[in-house]
């Protein structure tokens, strides 16, 4: 991921960057379209978006139309959805009361918008280029696991969110960053972190300035701005805390709530090696748990290439990003990996370096993107 120009100017979006993905947006509806006729040819085509929302999906509809749980749910692994943070739900929950749609139908719309809205912003980042761009936009919009950015999943809000919060921090802009952090934090708890994101950059901009480390916590503590940002940042984190608390009586719902599912928080290491030696039976390339291990390998092996490029905000982020969920096992590594933005971008950048294997990559974004459709109508659990 590359640090965008502190020139507000250079980071306006041309006409390309602003059409070049509305070219995914329709290849990409297209190939999930004819995925699901394909696999599912007796269902009505009316019911393409209600095909598309598996798993989480379908907590997400309900909270968007009756918000949340007062009780565990018996039919419902006698959880409650407060495992769900509100942020996105909420939204279309809202915007659902002005457009007299169906949630799933709404939910995917806006989802969409929000993907493309994800990509254009993603632009500097990107290093301008349009390679790694097209890459980017063909990933997000039209690749295998698009169906995460264009259903009802929260992934989509928090690819756009974390790229604002990198966005603003290229820019030394504290509260701006912080605004889009507070939102985050109220997207997935994960996001709460961003703050740490902020206070690195601060420490990073502070020894650039000053060329020393003497002096730096006077020096931090007397920026208004900063102070209030760091304030900030975890706000939808905390006022989710506070909403819990008042709504059941426990503002820890939602890591409580996640023995529901079995998860078990236990050492990160041991479920990634436990995945990645989880050889397959019956003559499968890969088991699910390696899937998922190696998704989780991936992400902290694009966290090297950002410590190594010094891009330490974001180190940071994806650090805590991809360690917190594998310290409560494999489960959803591949959805939480493909909605991380800095690592995404990054692979981006790596891959549109050279043409051929720009090329290659865009040709199997967009092959597998029928295959990986397929399986996710199939109910392949590595997708989860």
């Amino acid at each position: 991921m590359h640090s965008p120009s502190t020139d507000f100017r250079q980071d306006r979006p041309t006409a390309i960057v602003l059409l070049l993905p509305l070219i995914f947006v329709l290849s990409g509806t297209l190939i999930r379209f004819l995925a699901f006729r394909y696999a599912e040819p007796d269902t009505e085509w009316t019911q393409y978006f209600d095909a598309l929302c598996r798993w989480d999906c379908t907590w997400y509809i309900r909270m968007a139309e009756t918000g949340y749980d007062t009780f565990p749910v018996p039919s419902r692994v006698s959880a409650g959805n407060w495992a769900f943070f509100p942020f996105y739900p909420i939204l279309v929950g809202l915007i659902g009361k002005l457009i007299p749609l169906p949630t799933i139908v709404l939910a995917s719309l806006l989802s969409i918008a929000t993907a493309y809205a994800a990509v254009v912003v993603a632009w500097p980042l990107l290093g301008r280029n349009i390679r790694a761009y097209t890459l980017y936009a063909a990933f997000m919009l039209s690749g295998p696991v698009s169906f995460y950015f264009t259903t009802f999943f929260t992934e989509v809000m928090f690819v756009l969110l974390t790229t604002l919060v990198f966005r603003f921090l290229g820019r030394s802009d504290y509260l701006g960053a912080a605004a889009s952090a507070a939102l985050l934090s109220g997207t997935r708890i994960v996001g709460v972190f961003a703050s740490l994101s902020i206070g690195v950059k601060a420490l990073m901009d502070y020894r650039q300035d000053k060329g020393t480390w003497r002096g730096i916590v006077g020096g931090l503590l007397g920026q208004p701005k900063l102070v209030l940002a760091i304030f900030i940042s975890p706000l939808g984190f905390f006022t989710y805390a506070a909403f819990l608390n008042y709504w059941i009586g426990d503002g820890l719902a939602f890591s409580h709530t996640q023995r529901a599912w079995g998860r078990q928080i236990a050492n990160p290491a041991t479920y990634l090696w436990e995945g990645l030696v989880n050889w397959p039976n019956g003559g499968a390339l890969l088991s699910n748990s390696q899937i998922l291990a190696l998704a989780a390998v991936t992400g902290l092996v694009i966290t090297g290439v950002l410590a190594w490029r010094k891009q330490w905000p974001a180190v940071v982020f994806c650090l805590f990003c991809i360690i917190i969920p594998l310290a409560a096992g494999l489960a959803s590594m591949l959805r939480f990996m493909a909605g991380l933005a800095p690592i995404t971008i990054t692979a981006a950048t790596i891959l549109g370096k050279n043409r051929v294997i720009f090329a290659i990559s865009l040709i199997g974004l967009i092959i597998g993107a029928w295959f990986v459709t397929l399986a996710w109508l199939g109910g392949n659990v590595a997708l989860v």
